[in-house]
């Protein structure tokens, strides 16, 4: 599945929608909340959605890496971790 995305205006909906793709299992978890901000305020500045948006690129390049076969699930979890800062 390619994910295309508008590389001058990502939204906070575009963002989510993309995540839902790309990662249904962290999607239907409470590990999402690691993508989310803090404070509700954040989700207004632009840093935050460049940070969620390279975090949402890099859970898109491990999942074509699964897929192809590159990596198996246990690193594709711990990579995925890694980017999330859970580990």
């Amino acid at each position: 599945m390619e994910i295309i995305v508008d590389e001058l205006g990502a939204d906070l909906t575009g963002l989510l929608g993309a995540l839902r793709v790309i990662a249904p299992d962290l999607w239907s978890s409470s590990e999402r909340r690691f993508m989310l901000p803090q404070k509700l305020e954040d989700l207004e500045n632009p840093e935050y959605l460049l940070e969620m948006k390279a975090k949402i690129g890099k859970l898109k390049q491990l999942k074509d890496l699964l897929d192809a076969g590159s990596i198996n699930n246990a690193e594709y979890i711990f990579l995925r971790d890694k980017i999330l800062l859970k580990v």
